[in-house]
């Protein structure tokens, strides 16, 4: 009697050891391609596993990083939306984290819009913004236990996301053309067509934008040069504008003035020579021969021209002022700069005339300045 009882008593154990196992009303989850929904309908209903996540995508941004990945600004914003690729209705939920320097945080409930103020610059390390659409509906009900696989789980393995570079402050440029004039300092005069200009910044990597003239010109960082310069007055100025597209203020304006080159008809000969302003110089032995040039305001000239031992004499009148006398001869063969009227004698208006002086003497010419340069003392 006691030996049967107890077999009883074990076998009712048993039986409650199954049941606790098997909850009522839930049959074993199943991984079903039509499977829309997790929970069970029903009393006796079965469990399924949703194996189609949602899906997300990042509709908007306040400020979308330029083709390097930088922006200008301490505030991102964000616009999203989720969806599903079958037909489960199910309500959706959002999850958002942030990478990066500051405020960074791992996964939390968030709403569309999402906004980030106050970030701080950085080179180091950039931020990421990722977000996922969550099925709510499935992930509350969990599925699956003992010997069934894993439940897939309900949200969007593969978040949308954003990466960026942030560089909010305004680079600073440092433009240093490579002009020198003792004569007039603030207005130099360059003899050739280039002109070698300097340009660095604070910020390592940025670019410049020039003008030459108001009109934008193609430059580049570091040792730069301009070529093609047409004869007469130029101004220059540039910026620089960091990774992020910001740009520095504008350099001051620097000023410089081109050389005209010098060609005669009667009585005189174009040579070529390496070194001479547009490679040439204009050459004459024939005592009278003239170089005319159209009339003009003058208030200040200068002839440049190569001296030798055996060279001749020149004179140039602008209008009807007096010659004034340019001896090209010298005791050593040099190129030289004539200042043949300065700045301080006032300005005249007239035909600039160059005339040959001497007779059977070389005189060969190079360029000439003639602008209208008056000192306002």
């Amino acid at each position: 009697m006691r030996t049967r009882r107890l077999g009883v008593t074990t076998a009712l154990s048993l039986a409650g050891a199954l049941l606790v196992g098997v909850p009522l009303g839930t049959g074993p989850a199943t991984a079903a391609a039509d499977c829309l929904s997790e929970p069970p309908t029903g009393l006796l209903g079965a469990s399924c596993d949703d194996t189609v996540p949602p899906e997300t995508t990042l509709t908007a941004v306040s400020t979308p990083p330029n083709a390097g990945g930088w922006v200008a600004t301490a505030t991102m914003g964000f616009t999203f939306a989720g969806s599903h690729t079958d037909a489960d209705t199910g309500t959706l939920a959002f999850e958002c984290r942030l990478g990066g320097p500051v405020q960074a945080h791992d996964w939390v409930p968030c709403t569309s819009p999402r906004s980030y103020t106050g970030l701080v610059d950085s080179d180091a390390a950039p931020y990421t913004f990722q977000v996922r659409a969550v099925d709510t509906a499935d992930r509350n009900h969990r599925v699956g236990g003992g010997f069934s696989p894993p439940e897939v789980e309900d949200l969007d393995a593969t978040p949308a996301q954003l990466s960026w570079g942030q560089d909010t402050v305004a680079p600073v440029a440092f433009v240093n053309p490579d002009l020198y004039d003792e004569e007039t300092p603030q207005q130099p005069v360059v003899v050739g067509r280039s002109l070698a200009v300097r340009l660095n910044s604070n910020e390592p990597g940025a670019t410049f934008d020039c003008e030459i003239d108001g009109e934008a010109t193609p430059c580049t960082p570091g040792r730069w040069t301009y070529t093609g310069a047409t004869s007469g007055r130029h101004f220059l100025r540039a910026r620089s504008v960091d990774k992020a597209g910001t740009p520095s203020a504008w350099s001051e304006t620097s000023e410089f003035f081109v050389s005209r080159d010098l060609r005669g008809r009667r009585g005189w000969k174009t040579v070529k020579k390496s070194g001479a302003f547009d490679r040439t110089l204009a050459r004459s032995k024939r005592k009278g021969a003239r170089i005319v040039l159209p009339k003009q305001r003058v208030g200040e000239l200068r002839l440049y021209a190569p001296t030798a031992p055996s060279y001749g004499k020149v004179r140039v009148k602008i209008g009807a002022t007096n010659w004034r006398v340019v001896d090209l001869s010298a005791p050593r063969s040099a190129q030289r700069e004539f200042v043949v009227i300065d700045r301080y004698q006032g300005a005249r208006t007239g035909k600039v005339v160059i005339e040959v002086l001497t007779r059977n003497k070389p005189v060969l010419l190079d360029a000439i300045v003639a602008r209208t340069n008056v000192f306002q003392g």
